[in-house]
Formats: structure tokens, C-alpha cells, sequence
């Protein structure tokens, strides 16, 4: 089913793998919306969401600070998944040691930041 975090605060939350707030595999969309993360982080990929063969991600007037991965995907890792948007948020300190610091999309949907 789908994954929604609405009017959160989530701070210092790991992963000693994937996904540092969330691991969603074969399931439905992942929502953020209005919400505060902040100092997340993953071992391997996806510092906040780690999506693999789901839905679409979308973090909607959210703020994410400080979230970061060991490999890819310092705010959101999708792979096999549906669209990635990033819409009316703010993105702040986020990285990855190899790529995309805020969004690695493999074989997955468009990606937006508006």
C-alpha cells in the first residue's frame, strides 16, 4: 500500500542499508508532505526514501536538511518506480557519495523539482 508522512518532524533516523526514513518495495506511492526531516541517513541508498519497483515519490512543502547516503541518493533512491517530484520545498545539506545528491531515479518516471 502507499507510504504518506504528513505533518511530520523525523530527525536522526538510519539505515544501516536502504532507505533512512523509508524502504518501500513493490508497493504503492510515497508521499512527504508538510513536513520536516532532517539528519537522515543510509548506509547504501536513499538518505530519506528508498523505492524500489513502488509507486511515485512526491515530498510536497516539505523541508529536508542534512539527509545523506553512502552511495546514491542523498534525499530519494527510486529504481523500477513511478515518478519523482519534488514540489514547493526546500532541499539543504543533502549528499551522496556517488550519485545524485538529492535524486537517483533508475529506470523509473520523470523527475521533477519545482
Amino acid at each position: 500500500g502507499a507510504v504518506s508522512i504528513i505533518g511530520s518532524t523525523v530527525t536522526s533516523c538510519s539505515a544501516e542499508r536502504d532507505g533512512g526514513v523509508v524502504y518501500a518495495e513493490h508497493s504503492g506511492a510515497v508521499s512527504l508532505i508538510g513536513s520536516t526531516v532532517a539528519g537522515c541517513s543510509a548506509r547504501q541508498w536513499g538518505g530519506v526514501v528508498m523505492a524500489f519497483d513502488s509507486g511515485a515519490v512526491s515530498i510536497i512543502g516539505s523541508t529536508v536538511t542534512s539527509c545523506s547516503a553512502e552511495r546514491d541518493g542523498g534525499v530519494v533512491y527510486a529504481e523500477h518506480s513511478g515518478a519523482v517530484s519534488l514540489i514547493g520545498s526546500t532541499v539543504a545539506g543533502c549528499s551522496a557519495r556517488q550519485w545524485g545528491g538529492v535524486v537517483m531515479a533508475f529506470d523509473s518516471g520523470a523527475v521533477s523539482i519545482i
